[in-house]
């Protein structure tokens, strides 16, 4: 029997496989049709340019279903507040961490090779941060709600296994924990690092990233020698 345009599919499903992730402030509603993926596009759009207006502590459901040109029923079809608004940007840009991890990681073949490919992942995850104020606002909001802290906090350990998986190759001498234990390491030290040098000017900003690329190219030596 065909789905008509308000059938829904489980806030729970992820139909891509690709998302493990705690139902932290889950949509209400996930759309199967076009037209109410249109309409979430819509909304999160609308969220995203109003958190780059006023920020995250000034967002109103209100005021995102004028900007999205949607009646604000329609908002709490598929979002059951604020939050679950915020999430769904969270996961976005998680996603998006995820998918440039996995691009940029693919065939390494060499230490020299797995250094340049880490630092395209950081120089780009950084740029990003500078570039996108809304993304920094929901990147720092994660800080104070713990169900979205329980969300970034699987998110990092997905891209921790990304990097397990293109590295294990060239240690073939550490077992999977120490190789995960490495990685987590590295992703969250790189979350810490992003928060805090988007505070500082740019200039400084860039300078500590590159200190931190200085420092992952020593891991990878000292990795490489077998105890």
């Amino acid at each position: 029997m065909a789905k008509d345009e308000n059938e829904i599919a489980s806030a729970g499903e992820d139909p891509s496989g690709a998302l493990d992730l705690p139902k932290a402030g889950a949509p209400r509603r996930r759309p199967v049709q076009a037209r109410g993926r249109k309409r979430v596009e819509q909304i999160l759009a609308a969220a995203e340019t109003l958190i780059r207006q006023k920020g995250v502590d000034a967002l109103k459901m209100s005021e995102i279903a004028t900007a999205a040109d949607v009646p604000i029923g329609s908002i709490y079809q598929f979002f059951a507040d604020r939050g679950a608004i915020l999430r769904a940007l969270a996961e976005r840009y998680m996603a998006a961490n995820r998918r440039l991890t996995e691009d940029k990681l693919r065939d390494v073949r060499t230490i020299e090779d797995a250094k340049r490919k880490l630092w395209q992942v950081i120089d780009q995850s950084f740029a990003t941060t500078w570039a996108d104020t809304a993304f920094r606002d929901v990147w720092f909001g994660l800080l104070a709600d713990r169900e979205l802290q329980a969300l970034n906090h699987a998110a990092a350990r997905q891209v921790a296994v990304i990097i397990v998986e293109a590295l294990k190759p060239l240690f073939p001498h550490l077992g999977h924990d120490r190789l995960m234990l490495a990685a987590s390491t590295m992703v969250h030290m790189s979350e810490g690092l992003v928060r805090s040098v988007s505070l500082e000017e740019e200039a400084v900003g860039y300078a500590m990233v590159r200190e931190y690329k200085h420092l992952v190219a020593l891991y990878l030596r000292d990795l490489s020698i077998e105890e």
